[in-house]
């Protein structure tokens, strides 16, 4: 089973309550929710935060959520955040993959299943997204179950994903134009 994870603390050193801002009358994290729902292989979508008030909104929307702890904020490594969710979702769901997704790229431009049939059929343990100049952004990470069990990593793969990342109010005008393309 495939398990999507959007990771969304409440603080962000560049951009305050940066999953929260509004972009045409919505939060930044309902369009990774959204992206999450379109899919056909997805079969559950969770939210991680440590915020009260993220975690309220996944509710309110039916979202399951994983309280995290402060020590897996800040400046934490992404595979840790998905290695606590993994342990806790794994007592309850057989799990294959988590799908990482981070909710400030939320003009993401590759269909979802798309990527995920890449990750099978490439038979990868770790998946990633690239921008256009093959930086390394959070659209995407595909983490096999063994990688979040504690394997290193043997084969991995990567897409372009030439979507915004928003770390201040200017990404935020820029997702916005792209989006209202």
């Amino acid at each position: 089973m495939y398990i999507a994870v959007i990771p969304a603390k409440g603080t962000s050193r560049r951009l305050k309550n940066k999953n929260m801002r509004i972009i045409f009358n919505q939060p930044l994290i309902n369009y990774t929710f959204k992206y999450a729902k379109k899919s056909k292989i997805i079969k559950k979508i969770f939210i991680s935060s440590d915020s009260e008030k993220v975690l309220r909104w996944a509710k309110k929307n039916s979202v399951g959520v994983i309280k995290r702890p402060k020590r897996l904020c800040g400046e934490t490594p992404i595979i840790d955040v998905y290695k606590h969710a993994y342990n806790i979702l794994k007592k309850r769901n057989k799990i294959s993959a988590i799908v990482g997704l981070q909710p400030d790229h939320p003009d993401r431009k590759k269909n979802i299943d798309t990527v995920l049939k890449k990750f099978k059929k490439n038979k990868v343990d770790f998946l990633y997204s690239l921008d256009a100049k093959k930086n390394k952004n959070g659209a995407h990470y595909i983490i096999h179950k063994k990688i979040l069990s504690g394997k290193e990593i043997r084969k991995k793969c990567f897409i372009i994903d030439d979507c915004t990342s928003i770390h201040t109010k200017n990404d935020l005008k820029k997702a916005k134009r792209n989006l209202e393309k």
